[in-house]
């Protein structure tokens, strides 16, 4: 539980979904390649505080005909087809010539090596760099992040999630704060930065500084699907109504052979899906409950205990995977169930159900509607769920400090970043989500991209293309997905904490997820009795959560 590939959180013990919800961070590449969660991501850092000076001045991005545009701020613009219409937003090449160094994350394969991959040699070209990438998983983060730093020689450009090794290392220096470089309307110097909402970069403000361009996400990630055609053969006609129909729906899922001889479960992963989804229902608070005054965790609060009873009530009754808490954190085992038809009901980021290419969507064209989205219900089927909001932040794209001192190779980067911000229906948002025309796609008459025969871009792509494309929602299913995404929005509520400051979460964050493992994984399995729970209350107050409190307090 102490991996960074769980969503930042502000006090630590409640791990918010997993980084399976990665996979529609960025292109199709990277939703057929990766899945998080990877998860989770979303969330301010807890150290974020007011900069200095005004953030970036916001420019709304082109919105072209056909565009669903959402009433619900933070869901993306969607289009049912392509804009017919490329526009060209970087006149000039932006880079200088030189190599310009990657420490990218990645959820999948490595990209084909640069010799054979005629994508990545465009983006070169493009670019005007030789663009130098060093790939690394997400369950080895941590340890490449430590290495790569106690090194001392670190690339131009890091990819940073919210974990505390990050955060330590923001502080001390290591990254260029860009607050003066990029404040107010300075932006307007790289037009396409301008287009990041405010609120996502405040999410990369922390002890007052602005620490790179952020890794662009939906405001709620998620949706939520179930096997119709399953729950309709065990009596099950409607989506279920509340927490316990959920769970003999999941049960009959795993008991009742909906597949026949083939071996199936209702849920595979914990925590995963199955937390998420009990978070939900039971309205488990986002990290913190603020009422009268009074910070409240959200362990400390009943609703915690009741989701935490229900799903150890579910997995004693065979609701789940026998080898769930592994599948929790095995993010390609997961995906095989959902791909092999094993799994009854699944959690992923909304696009990489919708995109027809993504390894999900394929699973929703196989099943023909079969596959179909719902919002989970109340746990006792009056109230409404409730899910987590964020600022749309995944990560930060950062500069390294020294790199930055040069400020004419400080302007080369930005330039770059620029580019790869291309809008929808940009010539530089095409390019990187479908290659030069020809190459692994043409543009039909309608201006579809059809895939040329024999090419394989997501192979060629890996997780590379991912970081500083906006979000873009483009398929023939946008209107589903927008109005299912904007419902879960309306239902989901912030973090009252949201960029309030507290050290000891920065130092003892780790440790306070490993006590989540140490006591609520064996609740769940039953390894522990329920009672336990006021164990790891008491041992979360005691090992520094009280403190996280105390710091949070004294902001509010």
């Amino acid at each position: 539980m102490s991996s960074p590939f769980t969503s930042p959180r502000a006090g630590g013990g409640v791990p918010l979904m997993s980084r399976r919800a990665a996979l529609g961070l960025g292109f199709g590449a990277v939703a057929g390649a990766a899945l998080t969660g990877c998860a989770s991501g979303g969330a301010r850092p807890s150290s974020a505080k007011k900069a200095a000076v005004p953030p970036p001045t916001y420019v709304a991005p082109p919105v072209y005909p056909g565009a669903i545009v959402p009433e619900v701020p933070g869901v993306p613009t969607a289009y049912p087809s392509m804009p017919k219409k490329l526009t060209k937003t970087v006149a000039e090449t932006p880079g200088r010539g030189g190599a310009v160094r990657h420490f990218h994350l990645t959820w999948g394969p490595p990209a084909t090596p640069l010799a054979g991959n005629r994508w990545w040699q465009g983006l070169n070209e493009r670019l005007g760099v030789d663009f130098q990438v060093t790939e690394v998983s997400a369950g080895n983060y941590d340890a490449k992040f430590a290495t790569m730093l106690a090194g001392g020689d670190l690339p131009e450009v890091v990819q940073l999630t919210f974990s505390a090794g990050c955060m330590k290392a923001i502080k001390q220096g290591a990254f260029a704060d860009l607050s003066e470089t990029l404040s107010g309307d300075k932006v307007l110097e790289y037009a396409n930065l301008a287009n990041v909402r405010t609120e996502q970069w405040q999410a990369c403000t922390i002890n007052g500084g602005l620490w790179g361009v952020p890794i662009d996400v939906p405001v709620e990630l998620l949706e939520y699907r179930y096997r119709k055609d399953w729950a309709e053969k065990l009596g099950f006609p409607k989506p279920p109504a509340d927490a316990d129909e959920t769970a003999e729906l999941l049960v009959a899922m795993t008991k009742g052979n909906p597949e026949g001889s083939k071996k199936t479960w209702g849920l595979t992963a914990f925590p995963g899906m199955a937390l998420d989804l009990a978070y939900g229902m039971f309205g488990v608070p986002n990290n913190w409950k603020y009422e009268g005054g009074t910070l409240t965790h959200a362990i400390e609060t009943p609703q915690f205990e009741a989701a935490i009873a229900w799903l150890a009530e579910l997995w004693k009754k065979g609701g789940m995977h026998p080898d769930a808490l592994a599948l929790g954190s095995q993010t390609d085992r997961y995906r095989a169930f959902v791909v092999q038809h094993q799994v009854g009901m699944a959690v992923d980021s909304a696009a990489n159900f919708h995109r027809p290419n993504s390894q999900f969507g394929k699973v929703v064209a196989e099943l023909d509607g079969a596959f179909a989205a719902f919002i989970p219900p109340g746990h006792d089927g009056q109230s409404k769920a409730v899910f987590r909001k964020t600022a749309g932040v995944y990560g930060i794209n950062a500069i390294s400090a020294k790199v930055a001192k040069d400020k004419d190779r400080l302007a080369e980067i930005l330039r770059l970043f620029n580019w790869r911000r291309g809008p929808v229906g940009s010539e530089e948002w095409y390019y990187q989500g479908w290659g030069a025309d020809g190459d692994y796609f043409t543009r039909g008459a309608d201006g579809e991209p059809v895939a040329v025969e024999g090419t394989n871009l997501d192979a060629d792509k890996g997780a590379i293309g991912y970081g500083l494309t906006p979000q873009s929602w483009i398929f023939p299913t946008a209107k589903d997905c927008v109005e299912t995404n904007s419902q879960m929005v309306r239902q989901s509520v912030a973090s009252p904490v949201e960029g309030l400051q507290s050290d000891t979460q920065d130092a003892r964050g780790a440790q306070l997820d490993q006590l989540f493992a140490t006591y609520v994984n064996q609740i769940v399995v039953g390894s522990r009795p329920l009672s336990d729970i006021e164990k790891y209350r008491q041992a979360w107050r005691s090992q520094g959560g009280d403190k996280i409190r105390r710091e949070f307090q004294v902001q509010l």
